[in-house]
């Protein structure tokens, strides 16, 4: 903001006052030299330790099976960010609670509809429609308290 008014007033000054002009194109010059100093570091990757074969194998076997199951739980978190409205910038933990709400929003869904479908079709026996309640829809879900 303050930029941005030191600017305007080097802009209305018309040359009466040069050395707001100079402000102006210096705080320009600055951000644009601290803007690529930022992205200068930001693509700086440091160089990958240097190992002999001695010391590669001293450290024996690695274990690649955790490597495995990270990818693996990597690709389903990417299923999870696709399938999940508005999950695509989610961190992980916002993700799985989204996921959570999600899933209870589309069984209450899914209750509604098999509802409207048993009236709609005229078979609305007093029992399909108690099978239906949310005390027995409840009954199926998965917590730590009902683990099925």
């Amino acid at each position: 903001m303050e930029d941005l008014q030191h600017h305007v007033e080097g802009v209305r000054a018309r040359g009466r006052h040069h050395h707001q002009h100079q402000l102006v194109r210096e705080r320009g010059r600055r951000r644009i030299v601290k803007a690529a100093a930022a992205e200068e570091r930001a693509l700086v990757v440091p160089p990958e330790e240097e190992t002999s074969t001695e010391d590669k194998l001293l450290e024996g076997p690695r274990d690649h099976e955790g490597d495995d199951e990270e990818v693996v739980v990597e690709q389903k978190v990417a299923l999870l960010r696709q399938l999940v409205p508005g999950g695509e910038g989610m961190a992980v933990e916002g993700l799985l609670e989204e996921t959570a709400d999600y899933i209870a929003a589309l069984k209450a869904q899914v209750g509604a509809m098999r509802a409207l479908t048993c009236l709609l079709s005229g078979s609305g026996s007093g029992s399909d429609l108690d099978a239906l309640r949310p005390e027995s829809l409840a009954a199926g879900v998965l917590t730590p308290d009902n683990p099925m």
